[in-house]
């Protein structure tokens, strides 16, 4: 089951709190590169896309320029 807007937020928030932006960028992104991607559960791909995208929105980070998670 993939994890609602709402909770996606939520997470996220409580991640930024305790954690800089862009270590938590880097973070999702390493549990992406190293086993989400290659995952045959979709839901924590869509979670985990999710989560990343949620914290650049939040984040006080500029990550333009930055290449997307497909």
């Amino acid at each position: 089951m993939v994890a609602s807007e709402k909770e996606i937020e939520e997470v996220t928030r409580i991640i930024l709190h305790w954690v800089p932006d862009s270590y938590a960028l880097d973070m999702l992104s390493e549990i992406w590169d190293n086993c989400v991607q290659f995952s045959d559960n979709e839901s924590l791909r869509l979670t985990v896309q999710g989560l990343i995208s949620e914290v650049q929105r939040q984040s006080t980070v500029d990550y333009t320029g930055i290449e997307e998670i497909r």
